[in-house]
């Protein structure tokens, strides 16, 4: 991806120098001419808030060249000191800080010499960069934190070593969210979008909002939105319409049923990520968790020989039993989704409930304004994987009392933040022991059957 700069400088006034569109620009050698020629002359006073605000309302324009789904940074180097009329300033942070989290532009901010450091000035440069706030010494330190400072602007990439994922986005869109927290909800997806690997062969997204009902936006096969651009502009024109009550219930169980299914999309060689976002507990009425989690994980697993059986929930809670022989192989259908849960608001309004759906994986934001100081660590949840089991080994052949076989943490290997394997990575039978009777032979093929008065079948 080809990196794009621009550049403004301010004392009393501010003055933007270039646009990203500007071809002119393209090169590190005219970046750097560019500073050379433009910092000359040094004059008062500062007026950071007026470079803010033009950083606001003309820096990340689509007319000066921002490019949805590119991941978009401003850097701001001041000495700390700004003009003394705070009330109106404030107000001018207020706005910009804002505008950060619902456009999802990272701002890192440098804080250079004593003066910066002053707790009324450090106030002010924590409220603009939060966590990306850094300080230097003085002017000539800034050679020796570059390799900090630029860690800061392009942090290490989770994603960096991922093949691709199919991860889905559900997202609280109710009243008590309100539209201004909504509007900051949807900058935070616009962050993590923009920070993905989209594409045909790379990772596909599936989005889903929720109040008393889900609503399925877009699913992994819409191959409208396998590019990052897309994805952006799409989750950038979701209307802030919000509904009555949450039932996080049916919304995972929209995701299991209609969007985790080959049907729409979900691709089984590639790992299947879940973020759930709210600020609240779900409806008294709704279903409990522990029936829902396990349609995201294993569907059923069968062992060599035997007859399976699977109990299969529809979203109206009806159920049906499915069964199937399974002729001398090991068949695992899974979907191993690995959930993410985040919470916004007092985290005493989630204690257990969210443990529930995502077990560790839990975070919180006391307010949507902090939900942008979670990037990092939801960016690599995205990117993690749940250990998976590979396929048993067929079983050795008889040596005095039994047969072994065995089986890997492969399928995937954990990732990230994901989960080790559960279950046994070896196992053991006496050579005495029959197949079911009516078994097939090894050479046989997976065959499913229905049973006349027991619902649907299923096939591999």
């Amino acid at each position: 991806m080809e990196l794009t700069c621009r550049l403004k400088t301010f004392a009393r006034e501010s003055t933007l120098h270039n646009k990203f569109n500007n071809e002119t620009y393209h090169s590190k050698e005219a970046i750097l001419d560019l500073i050379s020629n433009s910092i000359n002359k040094l004059t008062q006073p500062t007026r950071l808030d007026f470079a803010l605000k033009t950083a606001k309302e003309h820096m990340f324009t689509e007319e000066s060249g921002l490019r949805p789904g590119v991941r978009s940074a401003m850097v701001l180097y001041t000495d700390g000191k700004s003009h003394p009329d705070t009330e109106i300033f404030f107000w001018t942070l207020w706005g910009l800080r804002l505008y950060r989290r619902m456009s999802g532009v990272r701002i890192i901010v440098i804080g250079i010499g004593p003066d910066a450091r002053k707790p009324k000035n450090r106030e002010v440069l924590d409220f603009i960069g939060g966590k990306n706030l850094f300080f230097v010494d003085d002017y000539a330190s800034l050679d020796d934190g570059t390799k900090d400072i630029t860690t800061l602007i392009c942090p290490p990439d989770p994603c960096e070593n991922s093949k691709g994922m199919d991860v889905a986005f559900v997202v609280d869109k109710t009243k008590s969210l309100g539209v201004m927290n909504f509007m900051l909800l949807k900058g935070f997806l616009l962050e993590l979008i923009d920070a993905l690997h989209i594409g045909p062969d790379a990772t596909h997204t599936g989005i889903i909002t929720f109040n008393k009902k889900p609503t399925v936006l877009s699913t992994f096969a819409n191959d409208n939105l396998y590019n990052n651009d897309a994805v952006h502009q799409f989750v950038a024109e979701i209307p802030a319409v919000l509904g009555d009550r949450t039932f996080t219930d049916k919304a995972l169980m929209a995701a299991a049923n209609q969007l985790f299914t080959e049907e729409e999309g979900d691709r089984p060689e590639f790992p299947n990520v879940l973020i759930l976002l709210t600020d609240g507990r779900t409806n008294v009425n709704s279903k409990p968790f522990s029936e829902i989690i396990p349609l995201l994980k294993i569907i059923f697993s069968v062992t060599p020989g035997q007859l399976c059986v699977a109990l299969v929930v529809s979203m109206e809670g009806r159920s049906s039993y499915q069964f199937a022989n399974n002729n001398g192989r090991n068949i695992k259908r899974k979907k191993n989704v690995h959930i993410v849960a985040v919470g916004i608001g007092a985290y005493e309004d989630f204690e257990g409930e969210l443990e529930e759906i995502a077990g560790q994986n839990v975070h919180n934001a006391s307010n949507f304004d902090e939900l942008s100081d979670l990037f990092d660590e939801i960016l690599a949840e995205t990117c993690s994987v749940d250990g998976g089991l590979s396929r048993w080994s067929s079983w050795s052949e008889s040596i005095v009392t039994c047969e072994k076989r065995t089986r890997t943490c492969t399928g995937p290997s954990p990732e990230g933040y994901g989960g080790d394997c559960e279950g046994d990575l070896e196992e053991t039978r006496g050579c005495t022991e029959k197949p079911c009777a009516g078994a097939a032979s090894d050479e046989g093929k997976f065959r499913a059957f229905k049973l006349r008065n027991l619902g649907k079948y299923v096939e591999e």
